[in-house]
């Protein structure tokens, strides 16, 4: 009978697969990294005006020049404060990583929506140098948030890093 025998020390790899059972148990460090490629991607999203998918969003502007001449910001989503851009966190929940934003108007943006007045018979506000009165506004869906096939990426490469850190210490 041919054999191959390995009789050298295996402590070296039951302590590399020791360290690698461990990232499974608490995993809290490579989700917050995760978390952090996933909020960079967000705000490359937003910059670039696409959904996670890279579909680019419908803007305002051809629909309504108006609303061109008006616009602050560069961009659809960024104003000039930036303040949903600057709002967008990560954090960790048990084994799962939450991304997201707590600004208001957050939510429009990601799903779109009617607005209609609530003490009023119309709407009324001023876009460009023209008062304007409707009975609703539609507001676009412009997804931001989700998990794109680079975010994917992202995560296998992060994966990977931690894996093969784990093994070689």
């Amino acid at each position: 009978m041919t054999v191959f025998s390995v009789g050298q020390d295996m402590a070296g790899i039951r302590d590399g697969l020791t360290r690698l059972a461990a990232v499974g148990r608490n995993p809290h460090r490579l989700l917050e990294a995760i978390g952090l490629g996933l909020e960079t991607s967000t705000r490359e999203r937003m910059r670039d005006g696409v959904d996670p998918d890279s579909v680019k969003w419908e803007s305002y502007a051809p629909l309504n020049s108006l609303y061109a001449q008006g616009k602050k910001g560069s961009g659809i989503l960024l104003g000039p404060d930036l303040h949903l851009y600057n709002s967008i966190r990560s954090g960790v929940d048990g084994n799962a990583v939450v991304v997201g934003t707590d600004v208001k108007y957050g939510r429009v943006h990601q799903y779109g929506a009617i607005i209609t007045p609530k003490n009023a018979p119309q709407l009324s506000f001023t876009m460009g140098d023209k008062r304007i009165h409707a009975a609703s506004v539609h507001i676009p869906a412009r997804p931001y948030l989700g998990f794109s096939g680079e975010d994917r990426e992202m995560v296998v490469g992060q994966l990977e890093d931690m894996y093969r850190s784990a093994i070689r210490r």
